[in-house]
């Protein structure tokens, strides 16, 4: 009976120090992958990069792929093999599958389809726009389709602490940039070439928070040309100028879900093809299903302007601003310059079946302006064709729920307590039972 007791007691002990050590010691969190339906090669992998070689078409697609705790994470980036005699085009998507805790599956993309250049005339930093009634700050719409050559960074895992971070890049060199004159629409006033446009992300899972944050790396304005558009003729550089302007990038995005979602911009109800407010200041765009947040577009922060070299010998001057985003209207659109598509998109159409991609039963990717529900502009009202960095954050609500939350005082002190009590009580026990024996 004594021998039954001690065991017990030892049990018993050994139960609470171990239940005491995984409270008060969460372990590191593990990254589950799910089995993805993906027809890209390698895609059940944590993570995986390669070529997609479109059929009939001598362009090709670099991917990015991340597949951790029922999400996935895809970026699209056109771009040519060496040999290829024409320029690199540029085209770049991003998006993100999510599985909610509540069985619903969400897709959301969004895909660079421009850049405007514009004069901050009221102050509020962002591009007043109405292409309908014919008012707008933007001055020129910038076309940079093409560049001279890339380079590419692979996926890198990078442990922060215990959370793992996915880190890759695609650059683009020696950009070729057009303006147009958004009044007029006719031909091209001013051409140059921006030394670079580099994509960055960092995608990071805690708990059932995803994180993706994307960098904005767009290059000096050099070796610029201005044209008489009347003409179509040369005139002196010396008539046009950067200084004073901003700029802002245009982003459409791509929402499915298999429940019914909305889209709101700093908590109001929005809808970019049928709001009557041509550009809405945002800090926040949210992606809701059932009445339960699943994306936010979290925007706002510092952008960093280099002006200057930035070698050894002649130092960049650094100054920072803070970045501005609008929610855009369609009708703040140059339909009749865009067309119909967001180009954007329509670029990787062919390889966004996103049945192919995760399973299921998804209708196709529509890549209409009008179905886009949410357009935005991120904004740098200095600019003034320096480099300007900046990396606004995407953030994505997964089913996955793996944290073990740490013990509180309240809690591990009686523990702690009781613990060494029993144990305390079981060396009485064995000492009196020695006497005895």
């Amino acid at each position: 009976m004594r021998r039954a007791s001690r065991l017990s007691i030892s049990i018993l002990v050994v139960f609470l120090l171990a239940s005491l050590y995984f409270a008060a010691f969460p372990q590191a969190k593990s990254v589950g992958f799910v089995g993805a339906f993906s027809i890209l090669p390698a895609a059940n992998n944590e993570y995986a990069n390669g070529t997609l070689i479109p059929p009939y078409s001598p362009l090709m697609i670099w991917f990015d792929w991340i597949n951790v705790s029922d999400t996935q994470v895809i970026n699209y980036a056109m771009y040519t093999t060496s040999d290829y005699k024409y320029p690199v085009p540029i085209a770049n998507i991003i998006g993100q599958h999510l599985h909610l805790a509540d069985g619903t599956e969400v897709f959301v993309a969004s895909a660079l389809d421009g850049m405007e250049v514009y004069r901050d005339l009221n102050g509020d930093g962002i591009p007043q726009a109405n292409f309908t009634s014919g008012e707008s700050e933007i001055l020129y719409f910038m076309y940079s389709n093409m560049s001279d050559a890339y380079n590419i960074t692979p996926i890198q895992k990078v442990m922060h602490g215990d959370i793992p971070h996915y880190m890759w890049a695609f650059t683009y060199e020696n950009v070729y940039a057009y303006l147009q004159n958004a009044s007029t629409h006719l031909g091209v006033d001013v051409r140059f070439k921006l030394d670079h446009l580099t994509l960055s992300y960092d995608f990071s899972l805690n708990g059932n928070v995803s994180n993706l944050k994307t960098n904005f790396d767009v290059g000096k304005a050099e070796n610029i040309e201005v044209f008489d558009s009347s003409i179509s003729a040369y005139v002196s550089s010396s008539q046009f100028s950067l200084n004073g302007l901003g700029l802002s990038l245009l982003y459409a995005t791509a929402t499915y879900a298999s429940n019914p979602y909305s889209t709101s911009v700093n908590g109001q109800l929005y809808n970019s093809s049928t709001t009557q407010d041509s550009a809405v200041d945002a800090d926040l765009a949210q992606v809701t299903v059932n009445d339960k947040k699943a994306y936010d577009f979290v925007f706002g922060g510092n952008y960093t302007v280099y002006r200057g070299g930035s070698n050894e010998t002649l130092l960049a001057n650094v100054e920072s601003y803070e970045a501005k985003a609008e929610a855009a209207a369609i009708s703040s659109l140059p339909i009749r310059i865009f067309g119909p598509t967001v180009r954007g998109i329509s670029f990787f159409i062919d390889e966004l079946n996103l049945t192919d991609l995760f399973g299921g039963s998804w209708p196709a990717v529509n890549t209409n302006y009008g179905a886009s529900s949410l357009v935005y502009r991120i904004c740098f009202p200095v600019w003034d064709g320096m480099q300007i960095v900046h990396d606004p954050v995407y953030v994505g609500y997964v089913s996955s729920s793996i944290t073990v939350p740490e013990i509180s005082l309240t809690v591990a002190l009686p523990v702690i307590f009781l613990a060494v009590t029993l144990i305390v009580g079981y060396q009485k026990i064995c000492r009196r039972n020695l006497k005895h024996t």
